[in-house]
Protein backbone atom coordinates (compact mmCIF):
# COMPACT_ATOMS: atom_id res chain seq x y z
CA UNK A 1 0.00 0.00 0.00
CA UNK A 2 2.83 2.40 0.83
CA UNK A 3 4.32 1.79 -2.62
CA UNK A 4 1.01 2.74 -4.23
CA UNK A 5 0.85 5.93 -2.16
CA UNK A 6 4.43 6.86 -3.12
CA UNK A 7 3.71 6.09 -6.80
CA UNK A 8 0.59 8.24 -6.77
CA UNK A 9 2.38 11.09 -4.99
CA UNK A 10 5.16 10.88 -7.59
CA UNK A 11 2.65 11.06 -10.43
CA UNK A 12 0.88 13.98 -8.80
CA UNK A 13 4.16 15.82 -8.27
CA UNK A 14 5.34 15.16 -11.83
CA UNK A 15 2.15 16.49 -13.39
CA UNK A 16 1.85 19.27 -10.83
CA UNK A 17 5.32 20.65 -11.47
CA UNK A 18 4.57 21.21 -15.15
CA UNK A 19 1.10 22.64 -14.50
CA UNK A 20 2.37 24.87 -11.67
CA UNK A 21 5.10 26.34 -13.84
CA UNK A 22 2.64 27.05 -16.66
CA UNK A 23 0.13 28.61 -14.24
CA UNK A 24 2.76 30.83 -12.60
CA UNK A 25 3.60 32.21 -16.04
CA UNK A 26 -0.08 32.50 -17.00
CA UNK A 27 -1.08 34.38 -13.82
CA UNK A 28 2.01 36.59 -13.95
CA UNK A 29 3.50 35.34 -10.68
CA UNK A 30 6.97 35.47 -12.25
CA UNK A 31 6.91 39.22 -11.61
CA UNK A 32 6.21 38.79 -7.91
CA UNK A 33 8.79 38.73 -5.16
CA UNK A 34 10.75 35.54 -4.50
CA UNK A 35 8.79 34.94 -1.28
CA UNK A 36 5.47 34.95 -3.12
CA UNK A 37 6.82 32.59 -5.76
CA UNK A 38 8.19 30.24 -3.12
CA UNK A 39 4.86 30.27 -1.29
CA UNK A 40 3.10 29.40 -4.54
CA UNK A 41 5.52 26.61 -5.35
CA UNK A 42 5.31 25.16 -1.85
CA UNK A 43 1.51 25.25 -1.72
CA UNK A 44 1.04 23.83 -5.21
CA UNK A 45 3.69 21.19 -4.64
CA UNK A 46 1.78 20.02 -1.56
CA UNK A 47 -1.46 20.16 -3.58
CA UNK A 48 0.14 18.04 -6.30
CA UNK A 49 1.06 15.39 -3.74
CA UNK A 50 -2.53 15.45 -2.46
CA UNK A 51 -3.84 15.04 -6.01
CA UNK A 52 -1.70 11.92 -6.20
CA UNK A 53 -3.10 10.55 -2.95
CA UNK A 54 -6.66 11.36 -4.08
CA UNK A 55 -5.96 9.34 -7.24
CA UNK A 56 -5.84 6.22 -5.07
CA UNK A 57 -9.63 6.26 -5.47
CA UNK A 58 -9.09 4.64 -8.88
CA UNK A 59 -7.57 1.61 -7.15
CA UNK A 60 -10.78 1.07 -5.16
CA UNK A 61 -13.76 -1.10 -5.99
CA UNK A 62 -16.02 1.89 -6.60
CA UNK A 63 -17.85 2.01 -9.94
CA UNK A 64 -15.86 4.18 -12.36
CA UNK A 65 -18.46 6.99 -12.67
CA UNK A 66 -18.56 7.32 -8.88
CA UNK A 67 -14.75 7.16 -8.62
CA UNK A 68 -14.41 9.91 -11.26
CA UNK A 69 -16.97 12.07 -9.44
CA UNK A 70 -15.27 11.63 -6.06
CA UNK A 71 -11.85 12.26 -7.65
CA UNK A 72 -13.04 15.41 -9.44
CA UNK A 73 -14.70 16.87 -6.33
CA UNK A 74 -11.71 16.00 -4.13
CA UNK A 75 -9.28 17.57 -6.60
CA UNK A 76 -11.51 20.67 -6.82
CA UNK A 77 -11.45 20.92 -3.00
CA UNK A 78 -7.66 20.59 -2.96
CA UNK A 79 -7.46 23.28 -5.66
CA UNK A 80 -9.73 25.57 -3.65
CA UNK A 81 -7.64 25.12 -0.49
CA UNK A 82 -4.38 25.53 -2.38
CA UNK A 83 -5.69 28.69 -4.04
CA UNK A 84 -6.38 30.13 -0.59
CA UNK A 85 -2.96 29.03 0.69
CA UNK A 86 -1.21 30.49 -2.34
CA UNK A 87 -2.87 33.85 -1.78
CA UNK A 88 -5.12 33.88 -4.84
CA UNK A 89 -8.03 35.12 -2.73
CA UNK A 90 -5.94 38.21 -2.01
CA UNK A 91 -5.75 38.75 -5.78
CA UNK A 92 -9.29 37.63 -6.60
CA UNK A 93 -11.36 39.74 -4.26
CA UNK A 94 -14.05 38.76 -3.50
CA UNK A 95 -13.15 35.08 -3.13
CA UNK A 96 -16.12 34.14 -5.30
CA UNK A 97 -13.98 35.16 -8.29
CA UNK A 98 -12.32 31.77 -7.76
CA UNK A 99 -15.33 30.30 -9.56
CA UNK A 100 -14.80 32.67 -12.49
CA UNK A 101 -11.02 32.40 -12.90
CA UNK A 102 -9.58 29.35 -11.15
CA UNK A 103 -12.38 26.79 -11.46
CA UNK A 104 -12.57 26.98 -15.29
CA UNK A 105 -8.78 26.65 -15.49
CA UNK A 106 -8.96 23.66 -13.15
CA UNK A 107 -11.67 22.00 -15.27
CA UNK A 108 -9.67 22.45 -18.50
CA UNK A 109 -6.50 21.05 -16.90
CA UNK A 110 -8.51 18.18 -15.36
CA UNK A 111 -9.96 17.26 -18.75
CA UNK A 112 -6.58 17.45 -20.50
CA UNK A 113 -4.91 15.25 -17.89
CA UNK A 114 -7.85 12.82 -18.01
CA UNK A 115 -7.69 12.50 -21.80
CA UNK A 116 -3.90 12.08 -21.81
CA UNK A 117 -4.16 9.44 -19.05
CA UNK A 118 -6.88 7.61 -20.96
CA UNK A 119 -4.82 7.58 -24.17
CA UNK A 120 -1.68 6.47 -22.31
CA UNK A 121 -3.62 3.65 -20.64
CA UNK A 122 -4.99 2.44 -23.95
CA UNK A 123 -1.57 2.54 -25.58
CA UNK A 124 -0.11 0.59 -22.66
CA UNK A 125 -2.94 -1.97 -22.82
CA UNK A 126 -2.40 -2.38 -26.55
CA UNK A 127 1.33 -2.97 -26.04
CA UNK A 128 0.64 -5.55 -23.33
CA UNK A 129 -1.92 -7.32 -25.51
CA UNK A 130 0.57 -7.44 -28.39
CA UNK A 131 3.22 -8.98 -26.11
CA UNK A 132 0.72 -11.58 -24.93
CA UNK A 133 -0.06 -12.57 -28.52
Amino acid sequence: MLKKIVDHIGTGLAIGFIVTTACLWFFGAYEASGLVVMRNYTVWLAASALYGVVSLIYDSELPQPLAITVHFLSCAAVTFAASAGAGLFEIFSPWSYWFIYVLPTFVVIYIIIGVVSLIAGRVQAKMINEKIK
